[in-house]
């Protein structure tokens, strides 16, 4: 239809055949009717419906399904309806033009826990992790956009009313995760052109991450005296120095054991998924977590003892017993409840007079203390098998009272020394550290 006079209002009063064919790029006949050019696919031509009193963009996606599939968009301004053209051909550079306008967000997720997450070599409890944080929050919070309509902004608003509602970081960096993935595949699948929330920031909790405290040098050797008549000792001694997770010790089995090199190979985990009976036994919940770890002597030493004592063990189960090789395995042989270990070191830190604990306190205490000697921390990430360096500095690694105190002590020590050479004149330490080219 040829444009016409605008509408009354809209700003642009005196907009004739002749200016509305030039804004909109198409040419005048001989009887002065707007004559639109010919334009590529995607880009959309635009003019005014007098019926409806509104000025059109009609967007050409070109062939779809064998058919030429056109859409008009109605807009009370002529220069609303040409931001909507100049959109339309920004999209369609960037390849969106011919992309299902029809699939919603909540349906594409769905597609991709079942035919990609699922048959996937994620762990079985980040499956059921990534499941929930659909099934939960990003399915009713986001599932109703349009695929091809979903906005970086619409996610950033997403993660933000979280924080507003009090989720943690790490939940809100797990549904970004989810949220990313999800759209990585759209892109490959061709019903986005572009992952939107890859550049989402993760707002701060509005309340901090309940930390899990280390034990202190101290509290560590009364919880591993308490533990040394029980059966679980060799555990405890390999979580507090190695810092393994609870579902990777729980899975070694004795070939992953090195004694002549004093090593041991981390590559399976033990897990109990929500819905799926019985446990599970599967890789490494990273590629990361597939690492050989250098053991103390100590470690070595309790090890051996162990294996006496599971010989034993295994004498008094007798045809009960079900062998699998495993270090630690059930008083049958079999793969140890992951549930047990926690019951158990409940009540073995009461009856030491601690705090409550789990085995994860344990793991934060080998980072924290190795750490505290001084090692690495590169060092201590491939200790605890994390795939990135900020979560070891983050989450882990949290200077207790009595590596705090040291480090006052040395300072003291230092400037003592300090102030002594400056009033006698002699020179200054030549152990001291040097930090006169350090202002930060």
């Amino acid at each position: 239809m040829a444009a016409r006079k605008a509408r009354p209002g809209d700003g642009d009063d005196d907009v004739t055949d002749q200016d509305a064919a030039a804004s909109t790029g198409a040419d005048q006949t001989s009887s002065g009717r707007a004559r639109r050019n010919r334009r590529a696919h995607g880009e959309g031509s635009v003019y005014w419906r007098e019926d409806r009193k509104r000025w059109v963009v009609e967007i050409d996606y070109g062939i779809v399904n064998g058919r030429r599939k056109k859409v008009p968009r109605y807009f009370k301004t002529q220069e609303e309806a040409i931001e909507a053209q100049r959109e339309a051909r920004q999209a369609h550079a960037d390849g969106i033009a011919n992309l299902d306008r029809r699939a919603r967000f909540g349906d594409f997720l769905t597609y991709w826990l079942d035919e990609v997450v699922t048959p996937s070599e994620r762990a079985a409890s980040t499956k059921s992790n990534y499941q929930d944080m659909v099934k939960n929050h990003v399915r009713p919070g986001l599932g109703k956009i349009r695929v091809v309509d979903l906005k970086h902004e619409d996610v950033q608003r997403f993660l933000n009313a979280k924080a507003a509602a009090g989720y943690s970081t790490s939940t809100m960096r797990t549904l970004r995760t989810v949220i990313s993935q999800a759209l990585d595949e759209a892109v490959i699948t061709e019903k986005a052109s572009r992952n939107v929330a890859k550049t989402v920031r993760v707002p701060k909790a509005r309340t901090p991450r309940r930390q899990v405290a280390a034990l202190n040098r101290d509290d560590g050797l009364r919880l591993l005296a308490a533990a040394k008549p029980t059966r679980f000792y060799a555990v405890y001694v390999l979580l507090a120095m190695v810092g393994l997770r609870r579902g990777e010790v729980l899975a070694l089995r004795w070939r992953d054991f090195d004694q002549a090199a004093g090593t041991l190979r981390v590559e399976l985990q033990v897990t109990r998924v929500r819905g799926v009976q019985g446990l599970i036994v599967g890789p490494t919940k990273s590629r990361a977590g597939q690492r050989t770890i250098a053991l103390p002597g100590k470690c070595i030493e309790v090890l051996n003892a162990h294996r006496r004592h599971l010989a034993a063990e295994r004498q008094a189960a007798g045809k009960r017993w079900k062998e699998n090789g495993l270090i630690f395995p059930n008083t049958v042989g079999r793969h140890q409840e992951p549930r047990a270990l926690n019951t158990h070191l409940t009540e073995l830190s009461k009856s030491a007079g601690l705090r409550h604990l789990g085995p994860h306190a344990l793991r934060h205490t080998a980072a924290t203390m190795a750490y505290a000697l001084g090692v690495d921390w590169k060092q201590i990430q491939a200790m605890l098998g994390h795939t990135m360096l900020s979560t070891t500095m983050d989450i882990y690694v949290d200077m207790v009272e009595d590596v705090s105190r040291d480090a006052a002590a040395k300072l003291d020590a230092w400037f003592d020394t300090a102030d002594d050479g400056d009033s006698d004149g002699q020179d200054d330490d030549p152990d001291a550290p040097d930090i006169s080219a350090e202002e930060g």
